[in-house]
């Protein structure tokens, strides 16, 4: 089959060739990179398990400065103030229904027209 091909031909399939596995080889190339600085080092020098660290650091209790401890200490003071609000409902419901019970009601009187 390549003994029939011109000089041309065989140049052009040889180029075509080479450009092919250079094309594929920039591919990998920069799929490689992106994957890279995905996973690799950011721009202030930590890898991604450092980074990892940092957020697994946030989302469990510790000494009261990662954000579930933030969220914990949010969620009982709410509590806290839900239960006071609930209190002051009821003792202001209370006095009011005092209050209308024990007010006598005055008989309305007509006025005269004159």
């Amino acid at each position: 089959m390549f003994s029939e091909m011109s000089p041309l031909s065989e140049l052009l399939f040889f180029v075509g060739a080479v450009s092919t596995l250079c094309t594929f080889a920039i591919v990998i190339y920069k799929i490689a990179k992106r994957i890279d600085s995905a996973i690799g080092v950011d721009n202030e020098g930590r890898s991604l398990s450092e980074r990892m660290e940092k957020v697994e650091y946030q989302l469990w209790p510790n000494s009261g400065k990662s954000l579930m401890d933030r969220v914990n200490r949010l969620e009982e003071t709410n509590n806290k103030v839900s239960a006071e609000i609930a209190i002051v409902k009821d003792l202001v419901t209370i006095l009011v229904d005092n209050h209308v019970s024990q007010t006598p009601k005055k008989p309305r009187s007509r006025k005269k027209s004159s």
